[in-house]
This record gives structure tokens, C-alpha cells and sequence, in this order.
């Protein structure tokens, strides 16, 4: 009997193996690469996906804001789950923690595949008439600046990179790229294309999409990071100075960049849409990481959620008080629209103790802040892209689109190049321009009652100290500021370092030549034989 059953089991094993494809049957109701990029519409639906992945956790949801936020000298986190508040202190050690490195590097490739599928296959679809065909094309040039995008951030944070340009499968094993390389083959060549591709502007539904000013801005910025401040000028100036000035401006209102009333606004350049649809679906899993792959996924930004009060949000991340403390230091012109000569950039951006003392009329946040004043216990805490202007407690899905690029941002980053390029006069132009936004209303940098900031004026060094701090309190807390200590060199000194230390304590765990960029997601390094983990980790 033994025998028998042997028998039949190699025979068995033996038709399997001669006939293995008669297991690999296709589902005629599951779209393949070869049967789906056909049409406009598997185009459109193609972006879609790729769009999508910016409403997750691994991208503009949640976890970049410890890095870019948290880690900076602007803020910290106290969080009681240790291991997530050692992750913006530099003290790593599980590599592989979710809340890490690990989602954003994760998220952020998840969206290069979805963006290297529209970019290889869209091309390929024939338009039905030339409207349609333009279409197509500047489907793929959204799909090229969101790729160029993903890589920047990713190298920012990480440097050494896999590199993924075509439609990719599970168990190939990338070459690896340093950052001229991705800068020169990826990144610039996307944007360029992007550039050429992408309308002006959109109108209607399709507002809020990438224009060719998000293409303009973002290549400004990653020539800005190579200190080429040549090229980076040429491409902020059609912001600025060029054709599309016309579609760009300030808003009067500092406030009207961080609600959901206001959004894809004359300042925004580049803008995450968030909505609170389908909030249930994230309510059934409590909020939890686990329903990232599920239909109907919430698209609420929650980033609120983590940075509110205790007793309100979980309040894994605060501001540093030097921040109140600066916006404090210059006083307004008399004729400030809050009815004090405190900068309305404060009440803003910040939750601190004494905020309905310094601002005795203010009437943006009536009605549920005073619910959270309770929750503050001498604290301060973000109230930038916060949602108490219009909720009692916050949430895992908040609608307010977060604004990547600002053209306050913009017009400072083109005030920074022209200094680079000894045409001081004209940086500080711009710097006023951005003090001078009627709710902020500050004096030009030459009039200033504080001596050191009309000093700043007077030559390039103490200028470029002052553009700085002008960055930190228009920008404050908008995931910028890594970003541009990275650019400044104060991450690659010990003078640097020490600077950052007088703000931000945390600072003296910082290890020069490391600490720079993240450690790598270890599983991707024992996974990739080309891939090694960055220096000294």
C-alpha cells in the first residue's frame, strides 16, 4: 500500500512538473500591465493611484512630519512610546522601526512604482484626437514631477539610493545611486520634462493638480541644495519675475494658507490634497497603520491628531520655545490687524500658555479653542494646520490640503540666491515683501526697532544669518527647516551643531558625518547585495 501511495505521488509530482503552466491561470477580471494601459481613462485612473499615495502614512499623512518637523531645532517630541520620540532625539536603534525610516522609504518607493508605470506605459496609448493626446502627455509630465519629488525628499533623508526608473517586481535588485547621480539622471530630467509638459493652471475639478510653476519651484529648490544658485535663480524667476507671476501672490491673511477654506489659493505652489471622506473606514480600525491597502480608504491628513494637546491629540510632538519667543522679539507697526505689536504669525502657528493674553481680540479660533485651553498645562503645542478653528477635537482625517510649497517660501528662496549672488538690494526687496503681508506686518528689514535686524542689511554674512530666522518664522513648522539646515551647512560642523544646540537641546546627540541622514531600513540592505547601510550606522 505504501508503495502504491509513493507511486502515485511521484507520478503526481511528475505531471506537475512537465505541465506548471497549466497552474498559472489568468483572472480575466484583474487588470495586468498588458491588458490595462489602453485607454485616457486607464491613464487617468493610473494617476490617480499615483496621487493617492500622498494621502498615506508613508508620505504626507503622518510620519515625515517627525523627521522634518520633530527633528529639526523648531520642535521635539516627548512622546511616552520611547522608541518614536528616540527617533527625532538620533538615537536609532531598530533600524527597522515602522514609525522610522521604514514607512517613508517604503511609502515614498510605493509611489516611484505607481509613477514609473504611468511614465512607461501612458506613452504607448494613442489619443483619440490631438485634445486627447495632450491629456496623455500631461499625465505623464505630473507623473515625472512627483517621481523627481519622492526622490528629493528621499534623498534629503536617506542619500544612498536604490535606483528605480521602470516598472519593477518583487526580488530585483536595484544598482545603487549617489545624489549627483539621482540629481543629474532623475531628478533634473523629470522636472525639465515636467516643466515643458504641465499646463499653467488648472481650472475647475482638475484645480490642485502639479502646474508648471510646482515643476519651476521644485527644480529651484534641488539646485538650491547643490548650491548652484545660478540655475536655481532661473528657475524661481518665472515664479517671480517670469511668465507665471501672474498666477502667483500673498495671501493678505497669514491664516487663509493652513484651513480648509482657503485652499489651492494664490500662494499655494504646491499642495497635498486631504479630504475627511470615508473617515469610517480608518474609525473601524482605530486609526491603526493596518487599513493602508484597504478600498475607501480615509484621505484625511494626521498630522493634527499626533501634534495636538494632551487630552486632545496625542501630542507626540511640540514646538521649541525659542520660536514664541522670537516672533515676540520684533514688534509690529501700531496698525496691526490683531490690535497688538505681536507677530500674527505667532497665534498662528503656535498653542502657548499666554496666547489669549498677547492677542486680547482674537476672533480667528473663537469658539473650540477655548475647549483645548484646558488641555495645555503650561505647555505649547502646533496649532499650524490644526483643526480646533472649527473642531472640538481632532482626528485621523482632517481636510486641510498641506501646502509643500508656499510662494512666501518661494520669494525667500529667491531672496536667498540673489544674495549668493551679491545682488543684496534686490534680496532684501523680497525678504520685505514677505514682512509686509498686511495680517504680519512687520517694517522693512532697515527699519526695524531692533538694532541687530536693521543691521542685516549692511552686508552679505549678518543678511544671510537674518534670512534665516525670516525662514523659520514665516515657514515655522511646515517641514521645511531640515531641509534648508541641510542646505546651510550648520549639519556638517561642530560650530553648526553647537548653533542648534542653543535652540534645541537634542542637539548634543547629533554625531557629525552620520547623523546628517537616516540609517537605511535594515531589511532593505540584507535584501539588496548593492546596497550598503549609510556611513557609521
Amino acid at each position: 500500500m505504501i508503495k502504491k501511495i509513493i507511486l502515485l505521488t511521484v507520478l503526481i509530482a511528475g505531471l506537475m512538473a512537465c505541465s506548471e503552466d497549466i497552474l498559472d491561470v489568468e483572472n480575466p477580471n484583474v487588470p495586468t500591465e498588458a491588458t490595462f494601459w489602453k485607454t485616457l481613462d486607464d491613464a487617468q485612473m493610473g494617476l490617480t493611484a499615483v496621487y493617492s499615495q500622498f494621502t498615506r502614512v508613508g508620505n504626507w499623512s503622518r510620519w515625515i512630519y517627525f523627521r522634518y518637523d520633530l527633528t529639526s531645532d523648531m520642535a521635539y517630541s516627548a512622546s511616552p512610546w520611547s522608541e518614536l520620540a528616540d527617533w527625532t532625539h538620533f538615537n536609532y536603534t531598530n533600524y527597522n522601526f515602522i514609525q522610522g525610516g521604514h514607512t517613508i522609504f517604503k511609502g515614498h518607493y510605493k509611489q516611484i512604482f505607481q509613477c514609473n508605470q504611468v511614465i512607461a506605459y501612458v506613452p504607448d496609448i494613442v489619443g483619440e484626437n490631438e485634445q486627447e493626446q495632450e491629456a496623455l502627455d500631461m499625465i505623464v509630465a505630473q507623473a515625472k514631477f512627483i517621481r523627481a519629488f519622492d526622490y528629493f525628499n528621499l534623498l534629503v533623508l536617506f542619500e544612498n539610493l536604490p535606483i528605480v526608473t521602470e516598472p519593477s517586481s518583487a526580488g530585483d535588485n536595484y544598482e545603487v545611486g549617489d545624489p549627483n547621480y539621482i540629481y543629474d539622471e532623475i531628478i533634473i530630467p523629470d522636472l525639465e520634462a515636467a516643466i515643458a509638459g504641465l499646463p499653467e493652471e488648472w481650472t475647475g475639478s482638475d484645480k490642485g493638480r502639479i502646474t508648471k510653476g510646482a515643476a519651476y519651484a521644485l527644480l529651484g529648490k534641488v539646485y538650491m541644495q547643490r548650491h548652484m544658485w545660478q540655475q536655481a535663480r532661473d528657475a524661481f524667476e518665472w515664479l517671480v519675475e517670469g511668465e507665471g507671476a501672474v498666477y502667483y501672490g500673498l495671501m493678505d491673511n497669514y491664516f487663509d494658507n493652513f484651513t480648509h477654506l482657503n485652499e489651492n489659493n494664490m500662494e499655494s505652489v504646491f499642495e497635498i490634497q486631504f479630504s475627511d471622506v470615508n473617515e469610517t473606514e480608518m474609525d473601524r480600525n482605530n486609526g491603526s497603520d493596518v487599513d493602508d491597502n484597504v478600498p475607501e480608504m480615509a484621505l484625511g491628513n494626521t498630522r493634527s491628531q499626533f501634534f495636538a494637546p494632551k487630552g486632545i491629540g496625542w501630542s507626540d510632538g511640540q514646538p521649541r520655545p525659542w520660536l514664541v519667543e522670537e516672533y515676540k522679539r520684533e514688534p509690529t507697526l501700531n496698525n496691526s490687524v490683531n490690535g497688538t505689536t505681536i507677530d500674527d504669525r505667532l497665534r498662528v502657528s503656535i498653542i502657548y500658555p499666554e496666547i489669549f493674553e498677547d492677542f486680547p481680540n482674537e476672533t480667528l479660533f473663537a469658539g473650540t479653542i477655548t475647549k483645548w485651553r484646558f488641555n495645555w498645562f503650561g505647555d505649547s503645542f502646533f496649532r499650524k494646520y490644526g483643526d480646533d478653528y472649527f473642531k472640538a477635537r481632532t482626528d485621523y482625517y482632517s481636510p486641510i490640503n498641506y501646502r509643500v510649497i508656499r510662494y512666501a517660501d518661494i520669494l525667500l528662496c529667491y531672496a536667498e540666491c540673489l544674495e549668493e549672488l551679491d545682488q543684496l538690494p534686490a534680496a532684501i526687496g523680497y525678504v520685505d515683501m514677505v514682512r509686509q503681508r498686511p495680517s504680519t506686518n512687520l517694517p522693512a528689514l532697515e527699519n526695524s526697532t531692533v538694532p541687530e535686524i536693521a543691521a542685516s542689511v549692511n552686508s552679505k554674512e549678518a543678511f544671510l544669518k537674518r534670512l534665516q530666522m525670516e525662514r523659520a518664522l514665516e515657514l515655522s513648522l511646515e517641514s521645511v527647516r531640515w531641509i534648508d539646515l541641510r542646505r546651510w551647512g550648520l549639519l556638517e560642523t561642530q560650530a553648526g551643531i553647537d548653533e542648534l544646540i542653543a535652540r534645541d537641546p537634542d542637539f548634543e546627540n547629533f554625531e557629525l558625518g552620520k547623523h546628517h541622514i537616516l540609517p537605511l531600513p535594515q531589511f532593505e540592505v540584507d535584501n539588496n547585495p548593492n546596497l550598503d547601510q549609510n556611513p557609521d550606522y
